[in-house]
């Protein structure tokens, strides 16, 4: 089956190594495909040329002016690639731009459909609030999902509210990301957790993801200033970059907690695991989410989980047994189910090996990447 594929994620032609797990997935793909044809959104600052990665895979960057460009940049590398090659299916990172790319193709071109949902969008009011442009968003995903010919989603919550607004059941997949998580279940964490605690600490959380608004990292700050009343030497690694940094670390300073708060920065993807084998708690403040790939790193390295009620969360962590679900922008819950964890390490523990023992049966129950090329080539066997 041959297969073109609309996304956004330009990183992986910069050969980024703190994603690089990305880069992977489309070599692992293309192992069971005919053709993979990525074409992805770049700037145009950046020049990128298209490469070809193996015999069957090739990355086509858009270079476009900004992203309301890259619609009519990917229609028209779109359009010379189904002109010259044989096309069964077109897949779509999101419903939104690169959706919008697929269905046009998919109405001119009569090629079958499939659009990923990685977001919780479908009428999410935290969502939408983030900027004007996401209730636009909001109207043009659903359009998108109702004449898609499949769906991908990577949480529960999204396939249940796409049912709700009408889009047949059969039509949606719950498949889980593929990512290679081994490297999470035996990682080796003792160096780093001696270094960090020889600074004058007795206990580590983490937080892992990008510092942007959606993750509600002031909510975190908050929380964790409560967290210090109680438990002076707990350490906070915040693992990440984003454009939210500078305005993080002043009110780390304004909330007096940036002394037990270290900002790595970006690390590289091979590195991360050690981070997370030497903390003891995981923390995920989020206001929304699709299904956060970092709270199963978390789990497989057997570190309980403390998270907001964000979707994707109840397909990976069941509160009580293997953390705490708290609500969303409430630091005084986050902080009263963090000092709870710090105040019983044996619990700690109990929690990190009941999660992990979870996460093997739920990474059977959704999937992996054999599940995704299933849902394509049935989406080439629909008629368009």
């Amino acid at each position: 089956m041959n297969l073109l594929a609309i996304g956004l994620d330009y990183l992986m032609l910069q050969k980024d190594n703190v994603r690089g797990d990305v880069r992977q997935r489309q070599f692992d793909y293309a192992r069971r495909l005919g053709e993979l044809h990525l074409v992805v959104y770049s700037p145009r600052s950046l020049g990128l040329r298209k490469e070809q990665w193996a015999d069957n895979l090739w990355v086509h960057p858009t270079n476009s002016k900004n992203k309301f460009t890259f619609i009519f940049d990917a229609c028209r590398i779109c359009q010379d690639i189904l002109k010259q090659r044989k096309i069964d299916a077109i897949t779509t990172e999101d419903p939104f731009t690169t959706g919008l790319v697929g269905y046009f193709l998919k109405m001119r071109f009569k090629v079958p459909l499939n659009v990923q949902a990685h977001i919780d969008f479908c009428d999410n009011e935290y969502w939408m609030r983030m900027r004007l442009l996401n209730r636009l968003f909001n109207l043009l995903g659903k359009f998108i999902c109702k004449r898609a010919d499949t769906i991908r989603v990577v949480a529960r919550e999204t396939k249940e509210k796409l049912e709700k607004y009408g889009i047949p059941s059969h039509k949606i997949r719950l498949i889980s990301v593929h990512s290679d998580l081994t490297r999470f279940k035996a990682a080796d964490g003792e160096g780093l957790r001696r270094e960090l605690l020889s600074r004058g600490f007795s206990q580590i959380l983490i937080f892992v993801g990008r510092l942007v608004p959606q993750k509600d990292i002031p909510n975190l700050l908050q929380a964790f200033r409560l967290v210090l009343k109680k438990k002076p030497k707990t350490l906070l690694l915040i693992v990440g970059k984003g454009p939210e940094e500078a305005a993080l670390k002043r009110a780390a300073e304004e909330l007096g907690v940036a002394h037990n708060i270290i900002f790595t920065g970006a690390i590289e993807h091979t590195v991360i695991p050690q981070y997370y084998a030497a903390s003891d708690i995981f923390v995920l403040p989020s206001i929304f989410e699709g299904r956060a790939t970092v709270l199963v790193e978390a789990i497989l390295a057997k570190k309980p989980i403390v998270t907001t009620d964000v979707s994707g969360v109840y397909d990976w962590v069941i509160g009580g047994e293997s953390g705490f679900i708290v609500s969303r922008k409430n630091p005084a819950q986050l902080a009263e189910k963090i000092i709870y964890l710090l105040n019983q390490p044996e619990l700690i523990k109990h929690f990190g090996e009941k999660g992990f023992a979870l996460a093997q049966i739920r990474e059977k129950e959704i999937g992996d990447i054999g599940s995704m090329i299933a849902l394509w080539e049935e989406t080439a066997q629909c008629k368009s």
